[in-house]
């Protein structure tokens, strides 16, 4: 099932995509759950599959304007460095415990929306990875319970700034300039990918191919990360992580392929779909 969140006229709205539309959830369930992360944290997803069955789609794709699946993520946490092909180019061997920052959920632009390159750097890279929604709150997650946390997956461009990386201790600023990635189209619900090791990643700029990946590449695997996140935080519906990019970025070129105003970047996740966005240049 694909969940949508989405503008129409307006009025944000929820929903269930399929190849004729929408079919707007929130004018069934809205008086329940006012946003697909409430119905996410209200164990609501059984019931949008009911209220979606036989129905009739009430908008087309191409009239609304796409919304972060979850609009607003109280976590958005991302694996840095996370995919055996990345460190054959970086020759360190790879890391022993997973690398974590976050995000700002402003640093990312929705399906179709532009994403910026920033007045002070021409180095934006693209960084095609597999996001994991939460679905159940948890602390203290055993490794084989994880998956059971997951209420779906998305399609996250993790964009960075690549000089701003180098700008001080930390990679915080090159990892959150505005609308320098991106999330979406939707997402899907965990059943739709019942093997996290063999989804493919493949990132497009202008047509053509700079990242082809597969989810077994992955150091650290999506349950693990879990596990891990939540030994020091709670995990709680509709927290979001990006899980790592496989190799292929800008960075890895020579010379370095940055992104630039025009081109358009198309990340195709099988299971999900395709998201897709313009590059523009950032005006002060």
């Amino acid at each position: 099932m694909k969940l949508i969140s989405y503008r129409h006229q307006g009025n944000e709205r929820y929903g269930v995509a399929n190849s004729e539309g929408i079919v707007d959830i929130s004018a069934r369930l809205g008086n329940r759950f006012a946003t697909l992360k409430d119905a996410i944290a209200g164990l609501g997803l059984n019931e949008i599959a009911a209220a979606a069955k036989g129905a009739s789609t009430d908008v087309a794709l191409a009239d609304v304007e796409y919304m972060f699946p979850i609009t607003q993520p109280e976590k958005f946490f991302c694996v840095g460095r996370n995919y055996k092909a990345y460190h054959e180019v970086l020759a360190d061997g790879g890391p022993k415990i997973p690398s974590i920052f976050t995000r700002y959920p402003s640093s990312f632009a929705a399906h179709g929306e532009p994403i910026l390159k920033p007045i002070v750097s021409d180095q934006l890279d693209y960084e095609g990875e597999l996001g994991v929604i939460i679905g159940k709150s948890g602390r203290h997650i055993p490794r084989e319970n994880a998956l059971e946390h997951i209420a779906g997956y998305t399609i996250i461009n993790e964009g960075t700034v690549r000089d701003w990386l180098r700008r001080g201790t930390q990679n915080f600023p090159g990892k959150n300039f505005y609308r320098s990635g991106a999330i979406g189209p939707w997402m899907v619900t965990a059943d739709e990918i019942p093997d996290l090791s063999k989804v493919p990643i493949v990132t497009r700029v202008d047509g053509e191919i700079r990242q082809d990946g597969m989810t077994d590449m992955m150091i650290f695997d999506i349950p693990f990360v879990i596990s891990h996140l939540s030994t020091f935080t709670w995990l709680e519906p509709g927290d979001m992580i990006a899980t790592g990019s496989p190799g292929g970025s800008a960075v890895e070129s020579d010379p370095p392929a940055w992104l630039r105003p025009g081109q358009e970047i198309e990340i195709e996740i099988g299971p999900i779909g395709v998201l897709r966005n313009r590059v523009e240049a950032e005006v002060s």
